[in-house]
């Protein structure tokens, strides 16, 4: 007799427990599923806007690390356009391009090309006519996943 069993009074205390079952009308039960819809499309919106968000705080990111980078590439450029280049300077202008390329960082602003104010800055411009061509690129622009983070700096002339 080392188990103990509970007391006739704790049986009794438990039996007179009972649940009590409650009753909603179908217009509250309707309120409540509609209500609990509405927070399950909530929540799913929110997640989805929570990624959205994360994706674009990681692109901005990589934009605001390429705008930093942008005097090392501007001198680099510069650099690649002596008449002598050490191959040293020449091997570090290969690896900067390729870590933009990685980065999906293209160039925008090319001589010949047509002249587009959504991507080019004109600096110059010579000529009449009515198509305006580049003459020349002062400074590279760049776009990122196809957003522009710097417009080109170009000399434009008119044909």
């Amino acid at each position: 007799m080392n188990k103990e069993e509970p007391s006739t009074d704790e049986v009794e205390n438990d039996s007179d427990e009972t649940v009590e079952e409650s009753t909603v009308s179908l217009s509250e039960y309707e309120k409540i599923k509609d209500d609990y819809l509405r927070l399950a499309a909530d929540f799913d919106n929110y997640k989805k806007r929570a990624e959205k968000e994360k994706e674009n705080i990681g692109s901005a990111s990589v934009a605001y690390f390429v705008n930093a980078i942008f005097p090392l590439i501007d001198n680099f450029e510069m650099a690649m356009a002596q008449e002598e280049v050490v191959k040293e300077v020449d091997a570090l202008n290969s690896m900067l391009i390729s870590v933009l390329q990685s980065l999906q960082v293209e160039e925008v602003g090319e001589i010949g090309e047509s002249f587009d104010p959504a991507l080019h800055e004109a600096v110059e411009h010579s000529g009449e006519g009515n198509s305006q061509i580049i003459e020349a690129v002062l400074r590279k622009g760049y776009l990122f996943q196809g957003s522009l983070i710097r417009p080109a700096m170009v000399k434009v002339k008119s044909e």
